[in-house]
């Protein structure tokens, strides 16, 4: 027992004699006091602890109540978003933990693995932050069939980590989300997520404006697009219901002038990309926040036809064709 605790019994309890010691009630309070805050109340090991330090998140979405409950209850194009993490932290938590006795990294100064867990070598390439955020948390979430991975009672062979805080939690995405090159699986990674470099390779930059071909002219000044898969079984409907009636709905909204849809089959998933047009950013962002149901219900249509996906804004038009690079 410990010490301080058995001091607070005593307070409380009959002596031999049947006489209760007279003790005041303020030293009562420092006694469970210092049970409660001690920290060698605990006795397994605790999880190593990451430095305080300001967060800030990469991803804002502002909405209206009464759009967002239009909506569903999560905004068009919803993902988990994690504040950002450090990456060395993460990778010190990796290390405490034990992780590599059961999962590799090449490329690590990390001990010899020795259990079943999968390479984890360039998987920042493969997935997005918040499936390594729930493989964390819950690992029978999704469970991929390799040996040793699942066990007989079909589990995921991996154990959780329930004392893992936040900011450790946030490390450790941060610390696999950067593991992208010398990846073993290449030519698959993440929808949308260039390829990895080779180790080594000066980081690449988007080209500026001036490499780009020029864009046509259009009345549109300011552009937000949303790449997306249409419904297994929905395209025919979905053409249907934009031709009768969608287009002209879209297109009601002030201040929005196009409409452009481009499939892409170069691309691994969310082959489809549709770009509204408008005016000036005065209207795309009545169109973001407005209160008109008329609005938001053809925006509710539009998105039960659709997969997935997230909502982008341009300056210039985000997909258009070069004619000076096209023949006919």
């Amino acid at each position: 027992m410990h010490p301080c605790m058995s001091t607070a019994i005593a307070f409380t309890v009959r002596t031999a004699c049947g006489e209760v010691p007279r003790v005041p009630r303020s030293l009562c309070l420092v006694a469970l006091t210092c049970c409660l805050l001690s920290s060698c109340a605990r006795t397994e090991k605790e999880p190593p602890a990451s430095p305080t330090r300001a967060r800030t998140s990469p991803r804002t979405v502002r909405i209206t109540m009464d759009a967002l409950h239009q909506l569903g209850g999560i905004p068009a194009g919803w993902q988990l978003t994690l504040l950002p993490g450090d990456v060395e932290a993460g990778r010190r938590t990796f290390q405490e933990m034990g992780c590599p006795s059961c999962h590799k990294a090449a490329g690590e100064s990390f001990s010899e693995q020795t259990g079943p867990g999968p390479d984890l070598t360039g998987m920042g390439s493969h997935h997005p932050p918040a499936y390594f955020l729930e493989a964390i948390l819950n690992p029978d979430a999704v469970l991929v069939d390799g040996q040793g991975w699942v066990s007989e009672e079909g589990r995921s062979t991996m154990p959780a980590y329930p004392d893992l805080t936040i900011t450790q939690l946030e490390d450790l995405v941060a610390y696999l989300s950067s593991l992208t090159t010398g990846d073993p699986h290449a030519g698959h990674q993440m929808p949308g997520m260039a390829q990895a470099q080779a180790p080594g390779a000066p980081p690449t930059s988007p080209p500026s404006a001036a490499d780009l071909p020029t864009p046509p002219e259009t009345a549109a000044r300011v552009f937000f697009a949303q790449s997306y898969d249409v419904a297994p079984g929905k395209v025919q409907e979905f053409q249907d219901w934009f031709r009768r009636e969608g287009s002209q709905r879209f297109l009601g909204v002030d201040g929005l002038v196009s409409v452009e849809t481009f499939v892409d089959l170069t691309r691994a998933a969310q082959m489809v990309t549709s770009v509204w047009g408008f005016r000036d950013d005065a209207a795309l962002n009545a169109f973001m926040n407005t209160h008109d149901p008329a609005t938001v219900a053809v925006g509710t249509v539009f998105d039960a036809f659709v997969g997935p996906h997230d909502h982008k804004t341009f300056r210039k038009q985000p997909v258009y064709r070069a004619p000076a690079l096209s023949a006919p």
